[in-house]
């Protein structure tokens, strides 16, 4: 009995494992949205000192072309599909804290570190902030409960401050 009990553990171990690694090497594979992955940690940790006026080294985060653009050193920082060719992607793994960014402050975790390289891996596409994008009109859905296509049909304004 306790051989078999012994089995079945292993067997759901087994599983368990095989499960957790297929999700976790399914999730690498995730398309990286810069504006809701990329931008935040660019805002937190990386703007104060590489946007706009402040681009130290001559490396500027806060629009694409800079970001792509050539550094002080006559080389970009980052280049799209290549992140062990970036420079970026040195920066902020190194483990020398002279030269590790970001600069005497705690470094970026191994997610964030992950989430950069997969977006540059994905081209280092910039995402478009919402005001510059289109609007898009939107469909009114269709409503099914009865009582409300009776006390306000179609065309007819609600009451204010009533949904």
């Amino acid at each position: 009995m306790k051989l078999f009990k012994n089995k079945i553990f292993l067997i759901f171990f087994a599983l368990t494992v095989l499960i957790g690694t297929g999700c976790f090497l399914m999730g690498s594979d995730k398309q990286i949205d810069f504006s809701a992955d990329v931008k935040p940690i660019i805002n937190k940790k990386c703007i104060t000192c590489h946007g706009g006026v402040r681009a130290k080294s001559g490396f500027s985060l806060l629009f694409h072309d800079e970001a792509l653009a050539k550094a002080k050193s006559g080389k970009p920082a980052i280049i799209p599909g290549d992140p062990d060719a970036s420079e970026l992607i040195r920066r902020i793994s190194i483990n020398d804290p002279d030269e590790r960014m970001p600069y005497k402050h705690p470094p970026l975790s191994k997610q964030e570190i992950d989430i950069f390289r997969r977006w540059i891996k994905q081209g280092a596409k910039w995402g478009d902030h919402w005001a510059y994008l289109p609007v898009k009109k939107t469909a009114v859905p269709e409503v099914e409960n009865v009582w409300i296509v009776q006390l306000y049909p179609r065309n007819q304004r609600l009451p204010r401050g009533q949904l």
